[in-house]
């Protein structure tokens, strides 16, 4: 069967395409005649046309999402949130994954603009910057996860973990096990792992204990964990610290296949929570990603004149990978 169209819906209910197009859209008319739009929108089985809609409008009604990994616990959760609020609010989500592609980064917050996104929130890297500050100045509301840009204009928002506090967790936490000897497992310079280096050293610091500089090794992807777990094993550290979810299971699993076995003979402790987490009863610091997820979109779907830097706190979630407090 043909579609039916808003042509039809008017002529069906004897009124004009405008009349129909203000009772759909919720403006004044009056009952009587709203009564016979609506009873001819049910007869016709009429949807309206988002994208005719879009174009009068001058945007979609769909929130753009540009994640960096969709293997990660953490976005998994993000996204859960994001697309919980849009469909309370009549938004499609589209999501887009770049696999840690700079260009493909900035081609899918491009392809984002020109779709004329209702808001967009991004996680990469500072390859996009520049095209979400143009987006948010021309009106767009944007949310960055994960870090923040100084100066943002009205519109360009930032929801992140307070990664100070959750390096400085991890380090009491071991202290308080008994750990004297901290190595780190990070993914490269990113602005969050630097931040939870900080915490971590400082906290460390307030016990006595150091975190030298090689004692942090980085692995940008899951095959490079071997390696740089072999250089951090030379130092004979007591436990080691996994700075993003990521990389829990290459870490997990490389310091298993030497036959080394938590807590006795490492602690071991990680970003973000998974589901085998309680089953191989790893001590995680948990970021409340889905409630992230909701305020990313309810900035979006709100669109305040001010620039919001939302900070969430970091829980820590201990089973027993690092062993008994002391």
């Amino acid at each position: 069967m043909k579609r039916a169209t808003i042509g039809d819906v008017a002529a069906a209910a004897g009124v004009s395409v405008a009349t129909v197009s203000r009772v759909l859209n919720g403006g004044a008319v009056r009952q009587a005649t709203a009564a016979r739009v609506w009873e001819a929108v049910t007869s016709l089985d009429y949807t309206p046309n988002a994208l005719t809609k879009s174009i009068f409008a001058g945007r979609s009604s769909t929130i753009g999402v540009v994640i960096d990994d969709l293997t990660s616990p953490f976005y998994l959760d993000l996204m859960r949130g994001i697309d919980e609020v849009a469909s309370a609010n009549g938004s499609l989500v589209m999501f887009a994954n770049t696999f840690h592609d700079p260009g493909r980064e900035v081609a899918h917050v491009r392809t984002m603009d020109e779709q004329r996104v209702r808001g967009l929130v991004v996680t990469s890297g500072a390859s996009t910057d520049e095209r979400t500050r143009r987006m948010a100045e021309g009106g767009t509301p944007c949310v960055i996860i994960a870090r923040s840009l100084p100066q943002p204009p009205p519109h360009l928002h930032s929801v992140k973990l307070d990664n100070r506090a959750a390096g400085r967790m991890m380090a009491e936490h071991l202290v308080s096990c008994g750990r004297r000897s901290v190595a780190v497992i990070s993914s490269g310079p990113r602005p969050s792992h630097t931040e939870r280096i900080e915490g971590l050293r400082r906290g460390l610091g307030e016990a006595g204990l150091a975190l030298p500089d090689d004692a942090i090794a980085s692995a940008d992807a899951n095959s490079e964990v071997d390696e740089a777990m072999a250089a951090l094993l030379v130092r004979r550290p007591d436990a080691i610290v996994c700075l993003t979810g990521r990389r829990t299971v290459a870490v997990h699993s490389a310091l298993a296949a030497r036959g080394l076995r938590f807590p006795d003979d490492l602690a071991f402790l990680t970003m973000d929570d998974f589901a085998w987490g309680p089953a191989l009863g790893i001590t995680v610091i948990a970021q409340p990603a889905y409630r992230m997820g909701q305020r990313a979109a309810e900035l979006i779907v709100e669109n305040p004149n001010r620039a919001a830097r939302l900070t969430f706190k970091p829980e820590l979630i201990t089973r027993t990978s690092c062993g008994e407090k002391g």
